[in-house]
């Protein structure tokens, strides 16, 4: 510390010394002097605008700093003067994984294993897309290449805690998520992890009491809220629900973000007008004529995970978990930034042309390494927004609605520490994104020819699991087979938040959850009261009524 105070006055004698600003710049880097770091590097550039070094380093101090668009621009200023070095590739790799952008990301971070493969960090990146893009076992390469470069590397322990969880190796990510949390006490993310893979008792308390003593370090925010999900998880499993509530309320807290409901309402009334029953039909003789295509769509945390295990686990099907495909496709045909023009635009995409080639772009992703079954479950829950589409695109696909109790299903999504779900950190707007949800279905039903999309309600399932997964397979076109109910026997990737569940036989303790969280369901009871029909002597037996007449809910899709 007592040099960089040197260069410093030196620097401020100099200031056109390019060397020494460069210098002074990796300085600050190195002791997390970020926005300093910016300003040394940014006057190192002034001098020299084409020294790629500079810039690379400088869109790294911007990236550190949290300006992602302007490491961006250094990044590829860098990249276009002599390919990007390994700190460079690495850096947008980065950035377009923290945009979800994974196959871009993928380019990048392998040219930088490439460029230097003793690089720990950029192994534990490359490892961290490849899971995103289910490409399971090489990222499981990566990630082991990580560790044996740094033993005691508690990100690399983490990603590959995450990887084997996916792949169902939970005793090999139990172990190394507790290696993750032994060197790093405040990785609230490992904490979560291990949360969400096993059942916690009273044997755990003296765990249970170290994870709340984390809490007193200082930490990212994003470390902190994976701690009260965690908390929040152990505490429910050991049965005290005022003690898990308020850490799964105060982790939701950290975590909120603005979230603009009315806009969604908008694109979702105009996806209803773009597809209507009269334009539905149009277009049905345009779609591909497979019968390939399982879509189960409904509330997140409603049991599709349950249902694409059962479906999959017949010798005649395969499950291809949450693909982005569909939503990516729906992107394409109706753009949403201009909306006075959205149902127009989407029209004029739907081409013979356009359809036929999203139809087999869609599927050559959903068969990837499952080309020999007869049905492919895709269980992406948000898919309820783009039935239409999926009507158009496939008119010969299955649709199952998943349906869960509408207090279990939005306590639930309250209590998962969801990768992109923004609207999932507050009860109220968790209520509207589910009558929300429920309005749209409506309009699905009203519009599709009619029995083309089967309800499952996880309730009925899990009671008669036999029964009503007969219905569901013939809804598939499927016979019976008692492998379905073994389903936790197979040892299939498993990406979503029910990782612990899919390891499992069917359970019902999950039903009627709400009960132990009565009194911290605040307004949430009015605000689903049409469709908790079935719940109204229950709540009424908890001292919950709606407050006076619900005509105030007006409906959102008209």
């Amino acid at each position: 510390m007592e040099a960089f105070g040197i260069y410093e006055q030196i620097a401020e004698r100099t200031p056109t010394d390019d060397p020494l600003q460069a210098q002074l710049g990796y300085f600050c880097l190195t002791f997390g002097a970020f926005g300093r770091a910016v300003e040394h590097y940014k006057a190192a550039v002034e001098q020299e605008p084409d020294n790629a070094q500079h810039l690379g380093f400088l869109g790294s101090a911007h990236q550190q700093n949290g300006d992602a668009q302007r490491a961006l621009e250094a990044y590829e200023r860098a990249l276009a003067l002599d390919g990007g070095t390994a700190t460079v590739r690495n850096g947008l790799g980065v950035l377009y994984m923290d945009r979800g952008d994974y196959a871009r990301a993928k380019e990048h971070l392998r040219k930088s294993v490439e460029l230097k493969p003793s690089d720990a960090n950029a192994q534990t990146n490359l490892a961290i897309t490849l899971q995103h893009l289910n490409e399971h076992e090489e990222a499981l390469r990566h990630a082991q290449k990580a560790l044996k470069l740094e033993p005691v590397n508690p990100d690399a322990h983490f990603a590959l805690a995450s990887i084997l969880t996916q792949m169902g190796r939970v005793a090999e990510a139990v172990d190394h998520c507790e290696k993750t949390i032994q060197q790093h006490r405040t990785f609230g993310e490992a904490y979560d992890l291990l949360a969400r893979m096993r059942k916690f008792t009273e044997a755990d308390k003296p765990f249970i009491g170290k994870t709340e003593k984390a809490l007193e370090s200082g930490m990212p925010a994003k470390q902190r809220y994976g701690l009260q999900y965690a908390l929040g998880k152990m505490y429910d499993d050991c049965h005290e629900w005022d003690k898990a509530f308020a850490h799964f309320e105060k982790g939701n807290l950290l975590k909120r973000k603005p979230f603009d409901i009315e806009q969604v309402k908008k694109v979702l009334r105009l996806t209803c007008n773009a597809f209507d029953r009269r334009s539905l039909e149009r277009y049905r003789a345009f779609g591909h004529a497979s019968q390939q295509p399982v879509f189960i769509v409904g509330m997140p945390r409603s049991g599709t995970t349950l249902m694409e295990q059962m479906i999959a686990s017949h010798p005649r099907a395969a499950g291809a978990d949450e693909l982005i495909e569909l939503p990516r496709i729906a992107r394409l045909v109706s753009p949403d930034d201009d909306l006075r023009r959205f149902v127009s635009r989407t029209h004029a995409n739907l081409t013979p042309t356009n359809i036929a080639a999203h139809a087999e772009t869609y599927l050559s992703v959903l068969r990837q390494g499952r080309e020999a079954a007869e049905r492919i479950v895709d269980k992406q829950p948000g898919n309820f927004f783009h039935l239409g589409l999926i009507s158009i695109l496939f008119p010969n696909a299955t649709i199952i609605h998943a349906v869960r109790n509408p207090l279990d299903t939005c306590l639930s999504c309250y209590f998962q520490n969801f990768s992109t779900l923004e609207w999932a950190n507050d009860l109220k707007t968790i209520a509207d994104m589910y009558r929300l949800y429920r309005e749209t279905m409506a309009h699905w039903e009203r519009v599709l020819p009619p029995g083309k999309i089967l309800e499952v309600r996880y309730e009925r399932l899990t009671e008669d699991p036999s029964t009503e997964g007969r219905r569901m397979l013939e809804g598939c076109g499927l016979e019976w087979d008692e492998s379905c109910l073994r389903f936790y026997e197979q040892r299939r990737v498993v990406t979503t938040a029910s990782v612990w569940q899919a390891r499992q036989p069917i359970y019902r303790s999950s039903q009627m959850r709400w009960k132990r969280y009565a009194s911290h369901l605040r307004e949430l009871p009015a605000a689903l009261w049409d469709y908790l029909q079935d719940e109204h002597q229950a709540l009424k037996e908890h001292g919950i009524e709606p407050r006076g007449s619900m005509n105030w809910l007006t409906r959102l899709i008209r």
